[in-house]
């Protein structure tokens, strides 16, 4: 049994040990280690390795006591904000489906930040139809499953404006498509 495996997950912010081993070459901001210790028993800790300065993975954190040996094997923590490689990355395709999502809901707003294309309404909620969060839940709701989108509806006010605000913008944009 490998130690401090859920101060691991909690130092690093993640649901579970990642499942890629790492290739031995290619550049890493965090992975997760797992270390021999002196005594003859395994723990968890954090590494980093950047190929064009490092010989072997930089360990960053270690949980146990006791002085480490050597490295076992290192699991790669992805990079869930780099969207370049959704398709490729060690996701179930639920997961990778909200990746899809919260990429093209930051496309979107950075649309919105340059200027580019969406006047802002005047309502918070976008929609006049919609006045406070109940009304937005179950608009989500019904927008969810008539485009065919899985993943829970939000239930904070903050992120029930940023999801209408998607959905605002992407019918705005759908309705200039069909004009033309």
């Amino acid at each position: 049994m490998i130690q401090f495996e859920k101060e691991i997950i909690n130092y690093l912010k993640l649901p579970g040990i990642p499942k890629r081993v790492w290739d031995g070459l290619s550049s890493f901001d965090d992975g997760v280690a797992v270390v021999n210790l002196t005594l003859g028993r395994q723990a968890y800790a954090v590494c980093s390795f950047d190929k064009d300065n490092d010989l072997e993975p930089r360990i960053k954190k270690v949980f146990a006591q006791e002085p480490f040996g050597g490295i076992e094997k290192v699991f790669v923590v992805p990079s869930y904000m780099n969207t370049g490689d959704i398709d490729k990355a060690d996701l179930d395709e639920q997961s990778k489906e909200a990746a899809k999502r919260l990429e093209e809901e930051a496309r979107v707003l950075v649309e919105q930040e340059t200027g580019d294309e969406l006047a802002m309404p005047q309502n918070e909620f976008f929609f006049d139809h919609i006045h406070n969060d109940d009304e937005a839940i179950a608009f989500i709701t019904a927008y969810n499953r008539d485009n065919g989108i899985k993943g829970a509806t939000p239930t904070k006010h903050e992120t029930l404006v940023m999801r209408l605000g998607v959905i605002y913008s992407d019918i705005t944009r759908k309705n200039k498509k069909q004009k033309k």
